[in-house]
């Protein structure tokens, strides 16, 4: 983390090794992935088997079905996150004007203050005394 004139500044760069650790967790988790996986894999599991023979419901052929796709799914779906990965350096910047994000080359602005607004003035004052404190609030500012 950078501070520089009343500037904050992080930067981080994710690698894939990363997010595949990440998946993995939360699919092991006692309510994580491996729920939409399975809910997946019998969802699928029962329309087959529907759509195979709509006058009898086989439980056998369902079971084999669920197994296959529930399987399918959880080699399948993490896939996504490693296909959307990007591996360019994150930053944020918080600072007098505003607050600033960047991936790679791609640049936002999400808050950018006008001195002249009160409440954008009382949000990012904090940064003046070197120390960062966010607050975001719905109503007017609170009274100091």
């Amino acid at each position: 983390m950078e501070v520089s004139a009343h500037s904050f500044t992080v930067n981080h760069a994710s690698r894939r090794s990363e997010v595949w650790r990440w998946y993995w967790r939360a699919w092991a988790t006692p309510a994580g992935l491996w729920r939409i996986h399975v809910l997946l894999g019998f969802s699928c599991a029962f329309i087959f088997t529907l759509l195979r023979n709509s006058k009898s419901f086989d439980f056998g052929i369902f079971i084999v079905a669920a197994a296959i796709y529930t399987l399918a799914f959880i080699a399948l779906l993490p896939l996504w996150p490693q296909i959307r990965f990007k591996s360019a350096v994150r930053s944020l910047t918080i600072n007098a004007q505003g607050l600033t994000t960047s991936i790679g080359k791609i640049f936002r602005e999400y808050l950018k203050a006008n001195p002249k607004d009160k409440a954008a003035k009382g949000l990012l004052a904090d940064i003046e005394s070197g120390n960062l404190h966010i607050h975001i609030h719905d109503g007017p500012p609170p009274q100091q």
